[in-house]
């Protein structure tokens, strides 16, 4: 009675043991061919890009040549990538090219489609049309353009893809409204199950209507929509359950090394399992973390280059205005006013008005000179300022010296300070000054307000500026508005890090290097506030400074 309840226990364990590592390697499969299955599709838009981005199909197929358009566009792409069907559509969506199989057919067999495809061809057309209207690296955006889905074409389910021809150079000329489009039609057969099935080995892989019981792997072909259009199915491979019919003929050789053989199988499958788990789950991580380092490496590289081209910049042309005017000052004695005091001075007849005047004049154009060389000079110590702040804050070696004041004595003198700049503009600048008490630094939190006027200042060209205090129960909240060009809702994450800027060019309309943002957030954090933002294009941005009340 023991011996059999122990053999039946072991029995159990063992089959239970078989089935968990048979479901571990199905749902691995499963995940890798989904994987696969996803790729087939999406690598559909960049095949076709292969041959769709290029000078040469823009104009050939406006030229209508059928024999470069089957050599490229149908028949290269049937025996490369299996695409079954490839047709080229005019600007008015017409066709003027058909190839099915790698040969060209009747531009006729279309029409079976069209209505089908429409949906997809409008899509195009209209992203086509929105880059269009941006006006902004034009040539690259179109080069990503695409639209798919899975169709039921009546006699065959596809997968069918679009995407505009395009050229890849500005060398290409192409009128708005002239893109011919490039359809790719690529059954979802054998052949194609093959293709996703072949390289990890799946057996007797197959697409099938019907979610079928006695396949006990699959993974769903989805539209875009979510909605299952059919199964990828195959037998699946069973590692646990071969094993265990390998090791039959043994466990019935005698009871007890039956039990003595299903423990050991027991303890080795679960091992197996968890290895197989532990492994992937390893390598998943692996990779996410590789990932992770690549992108992090691609933006800092990124910032650096932008940062040096920044700064390079924002040095050069202070730096320039103090170059040209000490060599102006050089050569004081070849500008015409000196040459005119040293002609009044050489003539018989001094008249000493003259000489007053010139002189006025010569001092009037040194003092200009002299403006200009001290707001250049201002102008890079800023610059300088603000990177030896940012490297105290990344270095943690910036200390903040807090302190009990009003909240008016802090903001109003920069509120002064900066009216200067909103007149020179001919902006308004709207405050609401509510005294409060704070602890904050002073000096601090003055470079703050400073930074973020400043900012919105530099970024707004008609309207005004407002600055409002706000005082609720726990803190103080500085509010600053603005009427100018807003934020992207892309960029709202991002304009708090050092060195970015949504214009990096050296064609930039306005000035600075990146870091006035990034310093005002980390000296309100030291501060234990913080900086928040909201924005909307063309309507204006609105940052909020929030600091503890006393």
């Amino acid at each position: 009675m023991v011996f059999g309840l122990g053999l039946f226990s072991l029995i159990f364990i063992g089959l239970n043991a078989v089935n968990l590592v048979d479901e571990a390697a199905v749902v691995k499969q499963e995940r890798i061919a989904s994987r696969k299955l996803e790729q087939a599709v999406s690598n559909i838009p960049e095949q076709q890009r292969s041959a769709t981005v290029w000078d040469d199909a823009v104009r050939k197929t406006m030229e209508r040549d059928k024999v470069w358009m089957n050599a490229n566009l149908g028949g290269w792409m049937q025996e490369y990538f299996g695409h079954d069907e490839n047709y080229v559509l005019d600007k008015e969506n017409k066709p003027i090219f058909a190839s099915a199989f790698g040969e060209v057919w009747s531009t006729e067999i279309y029409e079976a489609r069209a209505q089908t495809i429409r949906p997809l061809v409008e899509e195009i057309r209209e992203a086509i049309f929105q880059a269009r209207k941006k006006q902004e690296d034009i040539v690259s955006i179109l080069s990503e353009v695409e639209a798919w889905d899975v169709f039921d074409l009546k006699d065959q389910l596809a997968i069918v893809s679009v995407v505009p021809i395009v050229p890849d150079t500005e060398n290409e000329f192409q009128n708005y409204g002239a893109e011919n489009l490039h359809v790719a039609v690529r059954y979802v057969d054998d052949e194609l199950a093959n293709e996703i099935s072949s390289p990890i080995e799946l057996e007797k892989a197959a697409f099938r209507d019907t979610d079928s019981s006695l396949m006990a792997a699959r993974v769903p072909l989805m539209d875009r929509s979510g909605n299952v259009i059919t199964w990828l199915s195959w037998t699946p491979d069973l590692p646990g359950t071969d094993l265990a019919h390998k090791l039959l003929p043994v466990l019935l050789l005698t009871a007890s090394a039956l039990i003595s053989l299903i423990v050991w199988v027991t303890f080795h499958l679960m091992r197996v399992s968890d290895k197989l788990q532990m492994s992937e789950a390893k390598a998943l991580s692996t990779i996410k973390m590789l990932e992770e380092a690549r992108d992090d490496a691609k933006v800092a590289d990124l910032a650096k280059i932008n940062f040096l081209s920044v700064v390079s910049h924002e040095l050069r042309t202070p730096l320039t205005v103090i170059l040209g005017y000490a060599r102006l000052g050089a050569h004081l004695k070849q500008m015409p006013p000196a040459r005119k005091l040293a002609h009044v001075l050489e003539s018989d007849n001094v008249c000493l008005d003259d000489v007053k005047n010139v002189a006025d004049e010569i001092m009037d154009s040194s003092v200009s000179g002299m403006v200009k060389i001290e707001k250049s000079g201002e102008h890079l110590l800023f610059l300088v300022n603000q990177l030896l702040d940012y490297a105290r804050i990344e270095t943690g070696r910036l200390e903040i010296e807090p302190e009990v004041c009003d909240i008016t004595y802090v903001v109003a003198p920069v509120v002064e300070q900066m009216r200067v700049l909103t007149e020179e503009k001919g902006l308004a600048l709207n405050t609401e000054l509510n005294s409060a008490m704070v602890y904050a630094d002073v000096v601090r939190t003055r470079q703050i307000v400073i930074n973020l006027l400043g900012n919105a200042i530099k970024f707004t060209e008609k309207g005004g500026v407002s600055l409002s205090i706000k005082e609720k129960i726990d803190v103080i909240e500085i509010v600053i508005q603005d009427s100018g060009i807003g934020i992207e809702s892309k960029d709202l994450e991002r304009v708090f890090k050092a060195f970015y800027q949504t214009d990096s060019s050296s064609s930039r309309n306005v000035e600075g290097v990146g870091l006035g943002l990034s310093i005002a957030k980390e000296l309100a954090n030291l501060e234990g506030g913080d900086i928040t933002v909201s924005s909307e294009v063309g309507v204006g941005s609105t940052f909020t400074l929030t600091l503890e009340k006393a």
